[in-house]
């Protein structure tokens, strides 16, 4: 009867819990310019809200008309999740034209038809008037800051 030897594993030095943490959170730590352990860096969370510029466009029409007006914090979480359902239906509409064209971005044709097919027609003539106003503002603004610098 040849009793094969037991191999014993050679026991592993575990380092205590305390030791492991540390290191661990050494890790996780960013280390800032002079060496100096900064803290941990978190992702931002996302949080998509038109609050700010509704309350900002209110005080401007309000400022206009000579008016003393307010808005309740409510009406405008009203205002705004409406403006965020919309985009999202507007968005999502005009990315799927785009994709029955079988085109890879999303251009001006497409988000034209989507504001025509879910706004009513006097609304979205408005709509698409104001937005036209609007990119040609912007792109007179760019070509102003252009030539600026390339003089």
């Amino acid at each position: 009867m040849a009793t094969s030897p037991v191999k014993t594993s050679p026991a592993k030095a575990r380092t205590p819990k305390k030791e492991r943490k540390a290191k661990k959170s050494k890790k996780d730590k960013v280390k800032k310019g002079d060496g100096e352990e900064g803290k941990k860096r978190r992702k931002k969370a996302t949080f998509n809200s038109y609050k700010s510029y509704i309350h900002r466009l209110i005080k401007q029409k309000v400022a206009d008309k000579k008016q003393k007006l307010q808005i309740t914090s409510r009406g405008i979480a009203i205002v705004d999740s409406f403006v965020l359902d919309l985009f999202d239906r507007l968005a999502g509409e005009a990315g799927r034209l785009s994709s029955h064209a079988n085109l890879k971005t999303l251009g001006s044709k497409a988000v034209i038809a989507a504001v025509k097919m879910h706004l009513p027609a006097g609304l979205a003539t408005h709509a698409l008037s104001a937005g036209a106003t609007s990119v040609a503002a912007y792109s007179k603004s760019v070509g102003k800051k252009e030539k600026k610098e390339k003089k």
